[in-house]
């Protein structure tokens, strides 16, 4: 697993968005392994910011919402 304070949000990217997206990846692995019973490498809450960051969690926005 990678450190987390190597992680760098990419060019263009606000990190706080990307704190909110990897939040709610973070509540999706909780759900998933209360689920399942399957165990997740590290804390759920790392490995879903590391996730976010590489790209692996799609997201998109809605230009509408106010």
């Amino acid at each position: 697993m990678t450190k987390l304070s190597s992680l760098i949000p990419p060019h263009g990217q606000n990190k706080y968005e990307l704190a909110i997206v990897a939040a709610r990846e973070a509540r999706r692995l909780n759900e998933w392994t209360r689920r399942t019973g399957e165990i997740v490498q590290g804390k759920p809450t790392a490995t879903a910011l590391e996730r976010t960051i590489r790209g692996e969690v799609p997201f998109e926005y809605d230009e509408n919402a106010k």
